[in-house]
């Protein structure tokens, strides 16, 4: 035991008065008495009354005495001490991914790591500094060294799960950055999950929970004559044998109904035929009485892919031409003139030419065009070629020669690809949401096309102009982030939440990720245009790979467990407990004060 107020103990002294007022003799009257009678017994009184006498046993002094002393103690802040918990510094971590949605008896086991959390910072040690972290997706410093342990539980009460998946191993790393140069601190990880580490002085503090599980893992659909067939994967993460309902639900509501059973650790996949093809939104839901409810629901965007309307202006580039059309999701328009008042197209391709003034509805490929002031007069014949790692060179090696080039200028908003002499001969880049690439050579001054490899450029760059890529994906997982495809003529871009919170994304463009994708749902894209608005839908769903299914560790570890659990108690303030006895002893004396009257 030790205490952390020393400095009350002055207030020992106040038991020196109470002392001396048994010791002072009481002050008497004279009183003239007509017999003697009553002297042997007035005589008593007198001994008993002198003062400076030795102290005699009274119950009411011994009272007085062990109230005040336990009132003392009581200020001076004693404490009862771990053997392992550090006095320095303590981090908590407190695991918030789905998994911790998960049912442990009456409460959950997120619920149940907080109260834990909070009684060991109710019972550290007063100049003991805490730091609060979260993990779902990632680590999350939520309070850094604090004394303050009422901020602190208040930040533990304010904290709730997420709909993501944990992180661990980033969450180890940060971990080990923070204690590198710490000699006194110690690590208490609440979680459902296992964790092996080497680090020092982690306490890992294993919340146990309900296993039985049910999770929908996937939807997909295909499409044919007779409209949309949907599948849907459920698995059965529990040991004993489960039959529930399975809904699914499109635009217009309730589709079906259909019972499933499913066998301890089994699969199942649930075919829904039939449905309208102008279906967008799909949804199955599980019917069943489960420890987690958030992975009892999923959905699905019914995404059919739209035909790119493409401008290719060109004197004539054979390989060029069939390398674009070899796209299915390419509707190509070919000219060898540039037309006036160009507009109505996705994406612009100018093959040694340019307008003067180039379009503003649709993304631009400019290959070596003349009269473009993005390019430099100056003319390189050959040099060192080096491309830096970009998606345009995936998959392309650079086993191709270039005649001559010309550089591309250094601008904020170009970003560089290929480099002759360290020189760009190929960038791309963003302005006023237009997507540009900027080509410097001819493509007749190289032997590129006449690669293998030149088919698999154009593909990326198409990919890259037209978003075909991030415009596809229209399902994340809880907590992923996603690019969102930004229309070229996009004047302002919201998301709508699946709460039904609207968050405005921009102007300015171009757009950051979008990573607010915790909540579980359908995510509305609303992007407003010179007259009109064009609405897209994505949606964000648990994932069920890592956190549906419950971990188990052996008995061996769970005692190994339970046994360091046991010695991170914390230290014990046992001050209110010597409150209570003394308020308890002060009504013991009043008790012995009205008897004795």
């Amino acid at each position: 035991m030790s205490f952390y107020s020393p400095l009350f103990f002055l207030f020992f002294i106040g038991l020196i008065p109470i002392i001396i007022m048994y010791l002072l003799k009481k002050q008497h009257t004279d009183i003239v008495i007509s017999s003697n009678y009553l002297w042997e017994k007035a005589l008593k009184d007198v001994e008993a009354n002198r003062p400076w006498q030795r102290l005699r046993k009274n119950l009411l002094l011994i009272l007085q005495l062990l109230i005040f002393s336990l009132i003392v103690l009581s200020l001076a802040k004693p404490y009862i001490f771990s053997s392992d918990i550090s006095s320095g510094n303590t981090i908590i971590v407190l695991d918030t991914s789905m998994s911790m949605q998960g049912s442990s008896g009456d409460s959950t086991r997120f619920e149940i790591a907080k109260k834990e959390a909070e009684k060991i910072v109710d019972n550290l040690r007063p100049d003991t500094s805490v730091t609060i972290i979260t993990m779902d997706t990632s680590p999350n410093i939520i309070l850094n060294n604090t004394k303050n342990k009422e901020l602190a539980k208040r930040q533990l009460a304010s904290i709730k799960t997420t709909n993501s998946k944990d992180n661990i191993q980033e969450t180890l790393s940060l971990l080990n950055a923070m204690t590198k140069d710490m000699d006194n601190y110690s690590i208490l990880f609440y979680t459902d999950k296992w964790i092996d580490t080497d680090i020092d002085k982690l306490f890992l503090n294993y919340i146990d929970g309900e296993q039985g599980n049910v999770a929908i893992d996937n939807i997909s659909h295909s499409m044919d004559s007779n409209g949309i067939t949907a599948l849907t994967t459920v698995t059965n993460h529990s040991n004993e044998d489960i039959t529930f309902d399975l809904s699914l639900y499109t635009d217009d509501g309730l589709y079906d109904v259909k019972e499933t059973s499913l066998s301890p650790g089994e699969s199942s996949s649930i075919y829904w035929q039939n449905i309208n093809p102008s279906t967008r939104i799909l949804r199955a839901e599980a019917d069943v009485d489960d420890s987690l409810t958030a992975d009892n629901v999923r959905y699905h965007i019914v995404n059919t892919n739209s035909v790119k309307k493409t401008l290719l202006i060109t004197k004539g580039n054979v390989f060029l031409e069939k390398a674009v059309s070899l796209n299915s999701n390419i509707e190509l328009y070919k000219t060898n003139e540039i037309p006036e008042n160009i507009s109505g197209y996705e994406l612009y391709i100018f093959d040694g030419l340019a307008p003067d003034k180039l379009p503003t509805d649709g993304n631009i490929i400019m290959i070596a065009p003349t009269g473009s002031d993005i390019f430099t007069e100056k003319v390189v014949d050959s040099g060192e070629i080096k491309a830096l790692n970009d998606e345009l060179f995936r998959y392309v090696s650079l086993d191709f020669s270039i005649g001559k080039s010309k550089y591309i200028e250094d601008t904020s908003w170009i970003e560089p690809v290929l480099l002759i002499n360290d020189n760009p001969v190929i960038a791309k880049g963003q302005k006023d949401n237009q997507k540009y690439i900027l080509i410097g050579f001819d493509l007749h001054d190289t032997d590129f096309p006449l690669q293998v490899d030149f088919p698999i450029f154009v593909q990326n760059t198409l990919e890259y102009s037209l978003n075909m890529s991030t415009q596809e994906k229209t399902s994340v997982l809880s907590g992923e982030s996603l690019y969102l495809d930004v229309l070229p003529n996009s004047k302002e871009i919201s998301v709508f939440k699946p709460t039904g919170d609207k968050e405005k994304l921009g102007p300015p463009f171009p757009l950051a990720p979008f990573t607010d994708t915790k909540d579980i749902g359908v995510y509305e894209v609303e992007q407003k245009l010179d007259k009109s608005t064009v609405n897209s839908y994505f949606v964000s769903n648990a994932d069920t790979l890592n956190e549906s299914k419950y971990e188990t560790v052996s008995k061996e570890v769970q005692e190994q467990i339970i046994e360091r659990q046991n010695k991170v108690k914390g230290e014990r303030n046992i001050g209110s407990i010597l409150l209570l006895i003394a308020i308890l002893i002060l009504a013991v004396e009043w008790v012995v004060y009205n008897r004795g009257n």
